[in-house]
């Protein structure tokens, strides 16, 4: 019987899946490193906006500390804490704290979550910035002692990243009290 050059030998056959072995063994490394990478960026781009978000809230509701038009209403601002300030403003020019009109705005630090209170009352709690691992806030006074000049607030996320560990991003804001 003749022998026919028709199709593969085993060792071609053996040399072409080694080949290819070798070929998708490498894109799918380059697949699982660029998707770790994705997974990393993407937590650092959420960490950075949930701390710009939850900071700018508080900015501006300090920038209206004080708004009392009549003078009546006890407008203001007290840094309970590091960790706690509270904002009292006349948002509806009628010379008196009411409740449900949110001229009473409480931020505080709750174990890793910032936490807004509307009116004090401890019903509208709302999280504002989960994986806080720290909130500082100083306060800086007038010549006189008691009028509050700028608050300068200091936040640190730690966020999860996959299986790349955790991301932190800090972010420092400096508020003039306008009222």
């Amino acid at each position: 019987s003749r022998l026919s050059n028709k199709g593969f030998t085993l060792i071609e056959l053996l040399i072409t899946m080694a080949v290819v072995s070798i070929l998708l063994a490498a894109v799918i490394s380059v697949y699982a490193g660029l998707s770790r990478s994705y997974a990393t960026e993407t937590a650092r781009a959420t960490a950075q906006q949930d701390i710009r978000s939850g900071i700018a809230l508080m900015v501006q509701d300090i920038r209206l500390a004080g708004l009392d038009p009549l003078g009546t209403a006890g407008g203001g601002m007290t840094l309970n804490s590091p960790t706690d300030i509270e904002v009292i403003a006349d948002m509806d020019y009628d010379g008196a704290l009411t409740l449900g009109n949110m001229e009473q705005t409480r931020y505080f630090l709750n174990g890793n979550q910032l936490i807004q209170r509307l009116d004090n009352d401890g019903t509208t709690d709302l999280v504002m910035v989960d994986n806080v691992t720290a909130l500082n806030s100083a306060l800086t006074l007038d010549d006189d002692g008691v009028t509050p000049l700028m608050v300068v607030i200091n936040m640190t996320i730690t966020a999860p990243a996959g299986r790349t560990g955790t991301i932190t991003r800090t972010l420092t804001e400096q508020v003039i009290i306008r009222n």
